[in-house]
């Protein structure tokens, strides 16, 4: 759109910088990934971005680590206690003296994990309490930030955007960034931590068998990596099919007046069934690959331990380990097994909440094309005449059409301009751009126009009579031609 407007004796101020021709359409440059689909480079998200939304809950999350680490420190200590146990009924016990003290040790042994275990519940409470309540603070604040974001775009913007596609990023994608940010993160923490812890003590309880079991780690990374690349461009293209299929339910229902006076119930539900049909073929792909993945990460893992409980049985026949040590290391190893397996899940939640802040970031980054303080006219202390010059428009939806073709207009000071023609003629477009700056009348009845100092009648965007209402009638044009057709219809089109 292009357009420049002014008051008399006022230095011109264009509403919109003429940049690329008359035709152009500066709305039109203004695209993001919601208004042409994947072909727009995604903007570039790492996780530190992600996380960046959890920092105002720091001191939650600070408390609730220290938490996590008490936690995971205490399932680790478990198998420690219990292959003491197993080391204390596996010894030389002959006599009532040692079969009292063994006893006594069992019981101390199992009080010392009763205990453990209570801290360790209470430190899982606190942990879930805290990341989780952080994680509803995040999403709202989000969700805010997102609102207030949007709202001040350009209604260019909102012309090319379906709403149930920026429904869609406000409910669905921010729930998945929230899990991510927050509550999948301590999930990750609580994983990371107790793998860590094990590999420690199984470092210390023999390392030899430790570096036997830690032999699967590269090639599961390796794997790990080019599984989340593709998770995370497949998660993108599930949720982006997802949002027009939601858009698409919302403008059904919005209009479904409409739909049901043109019996169109079933074209709008092959539409709505055509994309989610495409979203359960991408689904269906995202399970097959999450499933082969998965299969082939339990089969290496399962693999891996029994190649050390192997090699364990060995030591502990030639005397290098005790069976309660054997015990414990099988147990550690199960442990961080479990926690790697678990850290794998949440990966595949990780590269769907890239995909999901991918797209959210691209509507807190957009740039409005339009300034929120807007051009300013300056303001003299008299009466100032308003004037269109040489105006041409084109809504953005629709760059090639242009609704207004050079329209030039002066609005003289006191005085009254009807503005009148065809449907589809042009007024409500000029009526949208002089909204708040001039009395110009957008005329359907006949009185009004009859009062007005000047009538403008406007046809396929140009302005093709002006004259007095009296002036028009005597040209036997346009104007008398609509006047006589309200004269004749219940409704006017003027």
């Amino acid at each position: 759109m292009f357009s420049g407007m002014h008051g008399h004796g006022s230095e011109r101020t264009p509403l919109i910088s003429r940049q690329g021709g008359r035709k152009g359409n500066a709305a039109a440059d203004q695209l993001t990934d919601l208004e042409d689909g994947n072909a727009i480079p995604a903007a570039n998200v790492g996780f530190g971005r992600v996380l960046s939304l959890a920092k105002p809950e720091a001191a939650s999350l600070i408390v609730g680590t220290i938490a996590l680490l008490i936690a995971a420190t205490s399932s680790i200590l478990v198998p420690k206690f219990g292959g003491k146990i197993i080391d204390i009924v596996s010894g030389d016990i002959q006599t009532p003296e040692q079969k009292s003290g063994a006893l006594k040790a069992v019981y101390n042994t199992i009080l010392e994990i009763f205990l453990i275990v209570i801290i360790g519940s209470i430190s899982t409470a606190v942990r879930s309490w805290l990341f989780s309540a952080a994680s509803e603070r995040v999403v709202a604040r989000l969700r805010k930030n997102l609102f207030s974001h949007l709202v001040h775009q350009e209604i260019a913007f909102f012309d090319v955007t379906r709403t149930g596609e920026l429904l869609s990023r406000m409910s669905e994608d921010t729930q998945i960034i929230k899990n991510a940010a927050t509550t999948n993160l301590s999930e990750a923490l609580r994983n990371l931590s107790t793998a860590f812890i094990g590999l420690g003590f199984m470092f210390a309880t023999s390392w030899k068998l430790t570096l036997l079991a830690l032999a699967v780690v590269p090639v599961i990374s390796v794997a790990v990596r080019q599984f989340g690349r593709y998770l995370r461009e497949l998660s993108h293209k599930t949720q982006a099919a997802a949002a027009v299929a939601s858009s698409i339910a919302e403008e059904t229902f919005g209009a479904v007046r409409t739909v049901r006076s043109f019996a169109q119930e079933e074209y709008e539900n092959t539409r709505y069934s055509e994309k989610v049909d495409e979203t359960l073929k991408l689904g269906i792909r995202q399970a097959r690959l999450v499933g082969l993945f998965f299969g082939g990460l339990n089969a290496a893992s399962t693999l891996s331990v029994i190649v050390v409980v192997i090699y364990g049985a060995t030591l502990t026949i030639k005397g290098s380990m005790t069976p309660g040590s054997l015990t414990s290391f099988i147990l550690y190893s199960l442990t961080v097994g479990s926690s790697v397996s678990g850290l794998s899940s949440l990966y595949t939640v990780a590269m769907k909440a890239a995909g999901a802040s991918r797209r959210v970031f691209q509507l807190l980054d957009r740039v409005s094309s339009m300034p929120k303080s807007g051009n300013k006219c300056p303001l003299s202390d008299e009466d100032a005449e308003v004037e269109l010059d040489d105006v041409w428009f084109a809504y953005p939806s629709r760059p090639t059409s242009m609704v207004l073709k050079g329209i030039t207009l002066k609005l003289n000071t006191g005085s009254k301009v009807a503005l009148v023609g065809p449907s589809g003629g042009g007024k409500d477009a000029m009526d949208s751009l002089m909204k708040g700056r001039t009395v110009l009348v957008i005329a359907h009845r006949l009185s009004t126009v009859k009062t007005a100092d000047t009538v403008a009648v406007v046809s396929d965007g140009q302005i093709v009579e002006r004259g007095s209402h009296d002036d028009l009638l005597r040209k036997d044009g346009i104007y008398t031609a609509l006047v006589r057709r309200q004269l004749q219809a219940p409704k006017p089109e003027i």
